[in-house]
């Protein structure tokens, strides 16, 4: 059966709400630990007051290794000087923790020069990561030695202007998508399109090992949802800056190809996210589902439920973790009335070999950060509290 997309009925969602989440108990971590007493670092769940307070997250750099990385402001203002190649002047550090995946003791430190924008960090292979530090990008081997650098420039004459950053299942490609939104699509209810959008993207193709450019396309129309596979990359249409209902392939020459054509279009209550798994597989998730497709475009297995809606998703090696929000009323102070929206509730993970789900881990914040290694190991940072939990072999 198709999966529904669309916004449920009132009555239906008020109905799922007043069942409560379906989890209250989840399973017992294999360890934890406190950030802000053990690592000195603010609670995830911190007020977002600025864009730099929303900038951390977790990775497994290898199985071995866990990394935390939260921004944070310097004690004291910097002294006047020049700016950083990321735009920092230095009133904010990016904080990296390496901890170790077994037991939770830190293995290394690091502060890294940002701005108060944008700041992520990107596991590649063997122990290697990228560090984006505003308008900067940073290489850095498995001994955290800084291998090489790249400017992430912004024209400024856009609409809406950004850089995303991807890496291919391998970790040997970085795929560098820059951004520029002149005029957003619009479409009506019943999916008349009244404009088809305008932008500028750029891609870039480098060898995530050393930086160096491999392969540069350009296109006309925002890409609605992508993922890096090997080789290529899985995608929306490009012919449209919305998902028009297709899912393809495109090739490293800027051709692309559909392989299927029943995957929910663009609109104003539902948006979809794209992840890459290996080299067979991609997940498509947004909305009360998530399906796991082939590269040939078979749906290999799907997940829906009405009560949830799927935000987010990681996969390594043969496991799979998505990040389930439910439906709560908000009661309003001013009229009495209520609304519907949601909040984070639980982090399930399933085996991609036999579809099924293996662990589920409630969250108690309304952020979460999240992710999984390839040995089966689910870390999860639920506020001050980062927990570590091993899926049953």
């Amino acid at each position: 059966m198709k999966p529904n997309y669309g916004w449920k009925r009132k009555s239906l969602v008020i109905a799922l709400l007043l069942c409560g989440s379906a989890w209250s108990a989840g399973p017992s971590s294999r360890w934890e630990i406190n950030l802000e007493r053990d690592l000195k670092l603010q609670s995830f769940d911190r007020p977002a007051t600025a864009r730099w307070t929303e900038q951390q997250g977790v990775v497994f750099l290898t199985p071995e290794k866990i990394l935390i990385y939260q921004v944070n402001r310097t004690q004291e203002l910097a002294k006047l000087g020049p700016r950083s190649a990321g735009g920092g002047a230095g009133n904010f550090l990016l904080n990296l923790k390496v901890l170790s995946a077994q037991d939770g003791h830190v293995l290394k430190t690091m502060d890294v020069v940002t701005s108060g924008d944008y700041s992520k960090v990107l596991a590649t292979r063997d122990g290697g990561f990228l560090v984006r530090a505003g308008n900067a990008l940073y290489l850095y081997s498995a001994q955290f030695e800084k291998l090489a650098s790249r400017e992430l420039p912004l024209e400024r004459i856009a609409q809406r202007e950004d850089w995303q950053i991807k890496i291919s299942p391998s970790g040997e490609k970085a795929v560098l998508v820059h951004e520029q939104i002149f005029m957003t699509p619009e479409l009506l209810a019943d999916k008349t399109v009244i404009h088809d959008g305008k932008a500028k993207v750029d891609v870039h193709i480098l060898n995530a090992a050393t930086l160096a450019p491999e392969k540069d396309l350009s296109f006309e129309h925002a890409l609605s949802f992508w993922a890096p596979a090997e080789g290529m990359l899985i995608s929306s249409n490009p012919a449209h800056s919305y998902a028009d209902g297709q899912v393809g392939t495109m090739d490293f020459e800027g051709k692309w190809s559909p392989m299927r054509s029943d995957v929910p279009s663009e609109s104003n209550a539902c948006h979809l996210g794209m992840i890459a798994v290996d080299r067979d597989r991609a997940v498509l998730f947004g909305c009360d589902s998530f399906t796991v497709l082939s590269t040939d475009g078979k749906r290999l297995f799907a997940h829906n439920d009405a009560r949830l809606v799927y935000v987010s998703a990681v996969a390594m090696g043969q496991y799979l973790a998505v990040q389930c929000d439910r439906y709560r009323l908000d009661k309003s102070s001013v009229d009495g009335g209520s609304s519907v929206s949601t909040r984070a509730d639980r982090i399930e993970v399933y085996d991609l070999e036999s579809g099924k789900r293996r662990m589920s881990v409630p969250i108690r914040s309304d952020d979460v950060y999240y992710a999984v290694s390839a040995s089966g190991d689910v870390a999860v940072i639920d506020g001050p509290i980062l927990r570590v939990y091993q899926v049953a072999k």
